[in-house]
């Protein structure tokens, strides 16, 4: 098991791979689904991983985006994305790491730092899924 490395491997003429990464598997798939629904002129690959690093023994394309999925509900997902990010080499983070916030509501049920502070921390896109529940103030993020 090794640091997933964005230049690793040669990249695919027309291809693109993306890698999400998120301990809730209904959720994953269905954002996969939607995303390879969309028109696109080029070919996606979307792959799914409840948490890195990845087998190494294993064939794979070159990974030209990952996504760490959070859910604001669970402990769990934010721990599991925190230990999966020292399993990412740095340079991941020019551009090639994202983040996206599910759950929406109240943070009461976890612990530490808001998950939206990491993506800043990180310099990395974060995307918010907010359901009907009560948003969290600002000053809380």
């Amino acid at each position: 098991m090794s640091v997933l490395r964005p230049l690793d491997k040669q990249p695919g003429l027309n291809t693109a791979t993306i890698l999400l990464v998120g301990t809730e598997d209904a959720l994953l798939q269905q954002l996969a689904d939607s995303m390879l629904k969309e028109d696109c002129a080029s070919e996606l690959k979307v792959h799914l991983a409840r948490s890195l690093p990845l087998p190494s023994n294993v064939n794979r394309p070159r990974i030209d985006l990952i996504v760490f999925v959070v859910n604001l509900h669970s402990k769990y997902s934010l721990r599991n994305v925190e230990e999966s990010l020292h399993h990412v080499d740095a340079t991941f983070f020019l551009g090639k790491v994202g983040f996206l916030i599910t759950g929406g509501g109240r943070l009461s049920s976890h612990g530490g730092p808001a998950p939206g502070a990491h993506a800043a921390d990180l310099r990395g896109p974060c995307a918010w899924c907010l359901s009907p529940e009560p948003a969290v103030p600002a000053e809380e993020l």
